[in-house]
């Protein structure tokens, strides 16, 4: 029998209708203007908020990927608990994950990473959880031919464990996405300086990033350690906040699109 794990935030996050959705995500992509195409491409940090509000910032690292013409067939993506409480990373088995622009099967590495203990399969965790859903539309769109690893990350030990268990399973056509937002409701200047350290702190690949300054500071953590095993250079692409997008600069969240390349 197959397990379907369906849209949870179609007509919240992003447009329910496919035509809608299509019309979205490619408005995103055509304003999206990244600088010069760099190698080839390992992973990115995207936001994972309403469309409104990052689509155009996530649009800039899907963007520089499908200008590659990348044939990316095995995406692991890493996203973060908002609702639910547990330690390790979560491990999801449904067979397909849906949107309103179809369907994208699930790869079988669950079954290899599942250790009962770091990773564990819970597909609780991902149930009502927008911050891997919101990445698979863009996806969608840019690719072809493709099955994903959704992991969910809880409270994490040893972020480098992770990333070496990761590692056996990062091959030439694996893209690695980080699901994350940056700093939550803080005034707008406020918001951007903090921003700035952060995002300096991740393009020279420093391990210190907490939950206050990302709140997918664990996917994050991860993929700075990949990133030094397999000497991933970081490159940021756009950052914005939610200030810049709504016009609302009283509290605001940061968002920003970094990708690492070879």
């Amino acid at each position: 029998m197959t397990t379907i794990r369906p849209p949870a935030f179609s007509g919240s996050f992003y447009p329910e209708d496919e035509q809608g959705l299509k019309n979205s995500v490619n408005k995103y992509l055509l304003d999206a203007k990244p600088s010069d195409p760099v190698k080839e491409i390992k992973a990115v940090i995207s936001p994972h908020a309403g469309y409104a509000y990052s689509g155009p910032i996530a649009a800039y690292g899907y963007k520089i990927i499908q200008a590659r013409g990348q044939k990316a067939k095995n995406i692991i993506i890493i996203g973060t608990s908002h609702r639910m409480m547990f330690q390790g990373v979560a491990l999801s088995n449904f067979d397909l994950w849906q949107t309103p622009l179809g369907s994208i099967p699930s790869s079988t590495l669950y079954k290899e990473l599942n250790d009962g203990s770091t990773f564990k399969l819970l597909n609780e965790a991902h149930a009502f959880e927008h911050s891997i859903e919101v990445q698979l539309p863009f996806l969608q769109t840019i690719l072809c031919d493709f099955e994903i690893t959704p992991l969910n990350t809880g409270r994490i030990t040893s972020h480098k464990e992770i990333a070496l268990a990761l590692n056996n399973y990062i091959k030439e056509d694996t893209l690695l996405v980080v699901s994350s937002d940056f700093s939550h409701y803080l005034s707008y200047k406020e918001a951007k300086k903090c921003d700035e350290k952060t995002i300096k702190k991740i393009l020279a690949l420093e391990s210190t990033i907490n939950q206050e300054e990302a709140c997918g500071a664990a996917g994050i953590m991860i993929l700075i350690e990949l990133a030094k095993l397999n000497h991933w250079k970081p490159k940021l692409l756009d950052y914005r906040t939610s200030g810049d997008t709504s016009g609302e600069k009283t509290k605001v969240v940061g968002y920003a699109s970094i990708i690492f390349h070879k």
